[in-house]
């Protein structure tokens, strides 16, 4: 009997710590690119990508979520998709948010634009689920704030739902390298305990990545990017791009 028991114990333990980095308030970052300098944006997005292939091959459905204050974002997620076709993934459908800059055509797949509309209705969702196939990859391109699971009622928290599984998000923000902005931001996170809707965990994320990168003076002339994860398949990629 005492076996049983020490089973259960262990599956409690187990799923207990499973739910608390899927769901917990605040997961601890885990670093996947310290502060790395980049000659340009498509070797971040080409970098990225090979950090993160074992993970992506695995995947059937993929969400980017773009910053539109960065400039020149669409290049990193070309390094990014170039690189995954030359690694032979299959990517058939590329669901482009309407509102952003369209990704430029790179490989043989369908471009699908979609509303917010399209995803109150939960259209978007089952267009989606509709699409997925074995092999294969369904890319879905947003905004940040709609994309990442730190947001509530995120695009990637309803796929988690619809589809009964996490989804794998990578997402953008700005590395703050301006002390000044970075102690602004600081202050923010130190006197708003309260997060309702999860903009805050992103700024406050985005912060805590800047105050680290600060410490080693980068040269703000220079491209510079930091990648961590952030709970169980969230990513956050942050850009300082001069």
């Amino acid at each position: 009997m005492s076996r049983w028991i020490w089973i259960i114990i262990a599956v409690a333990i187990s799923t207990s710590v499973y739910f608390t980095i899927r769901y917990g308030l605040n997961p601890k970052p885990i670093p996947v690119m310290n502060l790395t300098q980049f000659e340009n944006l498509e070797q971040i997005g080409a970098v990225v990508y090979k950090r993160l292939r074992q993970n992506i091959r695995q995947e059937r459905v993929m969400v980017l979520g773009s910053s539109p204050e960065l400039n020149g974002e669409m290049s990193i997620w070309s390094g990014f998709l170039k690189t995954a076709l030359a690694d032979k993934m299959k990517i058939d459908v590329f669901f482009q948010r309407h509102s952003l800059i369209e990704m430029p055509k790179i490989g043989e797949w369908e471009t699908v634009q979609f509303d917010a509309s399209e995803m109150n209705s939960g259209k978007l969702y089952e267009d989606i689920k509709a699409r997925l196939q074995r092999g294969h990859l369904v890319v879905v391109h947003t905004t940040t704030i709609e994309g990442s699971h730190l947001v509530k009622n995120s695009l990637s928290k309803e796929l988690d739902r619809v589809l009964r599984q996490p989804v794998l998000s990578i997402s953008t923000f700005v590395l703050a390298l301006d002390q000044t902005a970075e102690d602004d931001l600081q202050a923010l996170c130190l006197n708003s305990p309260h997060d309702d809707d999860g903009i805050f965990r992103l700024n406050c994320a985005a912060d805590k990545a800047a105050k680290k990168a600060i410490r080693k003076k980068p040269d703000l002339t220079k491209i510079w990017s930091v990648l961590e994860r952030h709970g169980l398949k969230e990513y956050l990629l942050f850009l300082h791009n001069n």
